[in-house]
């Protein structure tokens, strides 16, 4: 009896010890993951930032450039006022890219003032309204983690520019019972959930929100527009 009762013992170590190093190794491998995912982002968030300079380069600050030189071309003395506000324009618009070339500004502003950035920058192009409700301190647990979520942001909004035809955004953070709460929502065409939700696009979605403990709905049906709702950890 003695030596049954050893061996199931013994048996119970090797096996507790066996789990032991398997959650190591899964803890392990998950954060190897997160490091992945957020490095991912980074490299993402600078390509981002690169082709928003870029285009604002050529269509605002590019024309301008090509007015003034109209305008120096010529010997109308009157045209000068004209010169001097477009120059104004020039540096202003310059100044505001060299703002934005700041990649690290995830890391040195708050999430809402991210996202009001963001939108800002959207609602500049004209191609839609924009509406945003900020209620609340809402602030991740991580930088890490802030960087994630204004990434995943970034991909909802860039959905909605590019396959949604919507005349309006809706954008709301808030503060909820021990997380944050942020609602995207358009009025576009919306799209058939059960099809589209297998998209490679939205399954990073879905991994980033799941590296930082979140939960995300998304509703949608075609004509009748989509509502994304991620609840994040807050501090």
């Amino acid at each position: 009896m003695l030596a049954l009762i050893g061996v199931f013992m013994f048996l119970m170590v090797i096996i507790y010890q066996k789990r032991k190093i398997k959650g190591i190794r899964e803890q392990q491998r998950l954060i190897a993951q997160y490091e992945q995912a957020v490095l991912k982002a980074k490299v993402e968030m600078r390509e981002e930032t690169l082709k928003y300079v870029g285009q604002e380069l050529h269509d605002n600050v590019g024309q301008v450039l090509s007015l003034i030189k109209l305008y120096l071309s010529r010997p109308d003395t009157q045209q000068k006022p004209d010169v001097k506000h477009l120059i104004d324009q020039a540096i202003t618009d310059i100044r505001s890219l060299s703002h934005d070339l700041n990649i690290n500004r995830v890391e040195q502003y708050s999430l809402g003032d991210f996202i009001e950035q963001e939108l800002y920058k959207v609602n500049k192009t004209g191609v839609v309204k924009i509406s945003f409700e900020n209620n609340g301190f809402c602030e991740p647990a991580s930088i890490h983690d802030r960087l994630m979520i204004s990434r995943i942001f970034q991909e909802c909004i860039n959905n909605i520019l590019k396959h949604a035809e919507a005349k309006h955004i809706f954008v709301k953070l808030e503060a909820a019972k021990g997380c944050c709460a942020l609602s995207i929502a358009d009025d576009g065409i919306g799209f058939e959930s059960a099809s589209t939700l297998k998209g490679s696009g939205l399954i990073n979605i879905y991994d980033r929100v799941n590296l930082i403990g979140g939960h995300i709905e998304i509703d949608s049906a075609p004509g009748d527009g989509t509502k994304v709702l991620l609840r994040i950890p807050n501090e």
